[in-house]
């Protein structure tokens, strides 16, 4: 069996490097792995997941960042979220519809590579647009969007180039969570919410990202509908494979 020698004089085999990162591995998972354990019942897995009420915002890229707020500029931190990492900025714009604006429109942190505008039903026609359910802003079926900032103007174009649209109501995992629950980016999976008005959400979408903590994004015309709190538990439903 092949051995590799090191300048002290050890030698180890193939076999046990190998064992030996995969035990390494094994260790950083289960470091990172805070996920809850969910319920078998009936044939499923029921997971409980806290559910953020996502308001109307917004996502920069660099460039039409410092055309908004000035060249050099970068964001700063009004609150940090609760995915590590990302936080809602101090900078607001005013999202100009056809029909009319929106004041106070909060940027999220950090910049993307290109820019979205998120809205609810409502906002979209308070300000005449017709939008669509999408995921981000390079979906083609997006549509043009007026951002005005304290130093300049920008028109994002819409057709899969950055614009504004629905957000499609999402659940965030881990890596590490999405293998554990048998299930990978891009599944749609049930939500069931108790309360005054009990309701079962479909079409919840998977997106998976190494980091990212267990977490159900709808809406604000959503939530209200359903009558949930920011912060609120629901059920995730993921069928056994």
């Amino acid at each position: 069996m092949e051995q590799l020698s090191f300048r002290n004089g050890a030698a180890l085999n193939l076999d046990q490097i190998s064992q030996a990162v995969m035990a390494r591995l094994a260790q950083l998972d289960a470091a990172v792995d805070d996920s809850p354990e969910p319920v078998k019942r009936n044939g499923r897995l029921e997971l409980q997941v806290p559910i953020g009420i996502s308001v109307r915002h917004l996502h920069l890229c660099d460039e039409h960042l410092a055309i908004l707020f000035g060249e050099g500029h970068a964001l700063s931190v009004n609150a940090e979220l609760y995915q590590k990492g990302y936080f809602a900025a101090k900078e607001q714009v005013l999202v100009v519809g056809r029909r009319r604006g929106i004041e106070g429109v909060r940027v999220l942190g950090p910049t993307r590579p290109y820019s979205q505008v998120e809205l609810a039903q409502t906002d979209a026609l308070q300000i005449g647009l017709k939008l669509p359910i999408a995921t981000e802003g390079s979906d083609p079926a997006c549509k043009p969007i007026t951002l005005v900032g304290p130093e300049g103007v920008v028109t994002l174009p819409g057709g899969g180039k950055g614009g504004a649209f629905i957000a499609r109501r999402h659940v965030h995992m881990s890596d590490v969570a999405a293998r554990r629950y048998g299930v990978k980016h891009g599944d749609l999976l049930d939500l069931f919410i108790d309360g005054a008005r009990p309701t079962t959400l479909h079409g919840v979408l998977v997106r998976v990202k190494a980091g990212w903590r267990n977490e159900v994004h709808v809406d604000t015309d959503e939530g209200n509908a359903v009558g949930i709190r920011n912060g609120q538990t629901g059920t995730l439903i993921i069928p056994i494979k």
